[in-house]
């Protein structure tokens, strides 16, 4: 397993800064590459940046950003995250709690359920598809309906 800690940088452009001093993140992004053969239960309890390029077979839940890469071949019951973007292969269901983007190489087999889907030309997608109501309904307008 690798794990690869990025730092932000404060570029200046014409002597001013590119980001404001509340811009600047408080904590280190955690990224976690993983591109060997795994089975079992993978669930993080804090926000991680996870990037699957390997074979995976169990359960996975993962806060933050969830990247099935394309050589990736995962079969689970449930795939769980907030932003999941899928390159390779995934059979089992697959929950999204913001964003769920299918590339042009992604092959899914089972059903989703996001309140955002990107679904890229080329992809396969073989299931049934859920989009909640209520997160796109508070998203969607801050007026009141009378």
């Amino acid at each position: 397993m690798k794990i690869k800690k990025q730092k932000w940088y404060n570029y200046k452009i014409g002597g001013e800064s590119m980001f404001k001093k509340n811009d600047l993140p408080q904590t280190e992004d955690k990224t976690i590459n993983i591109e060997a053969g795994m089975q079992g239960n993978l669930k993080f309890t804090g926000p991680v940046n996870l990037r699957l390029n390997g074979d995976f077979e169990g359960d996975l839940e993962a806060r933050g950003v969830l990247i099935i890469g394309e050589k990736a071949n995962v079969k689970a019951k449930t795939v769980k995250g907030d932003s999941i973007t899928i390159s390779g292969r995934v059979e089992g269901d697959i929950i999204c709690s913001k964003r769920l983007e299918l590339t042009a190489s992604a092959r899914v087999t089972g059903n989703i359920e996001a309140p955002l889907l990107v679904i890229a030309e080329g992809a396969l997608f073989k299931g049934d598809c859920q989009m909640p109501v209520e997160a796109v309904e508070s998203k969607g307008s801050s007026k009141k309906k009378e």
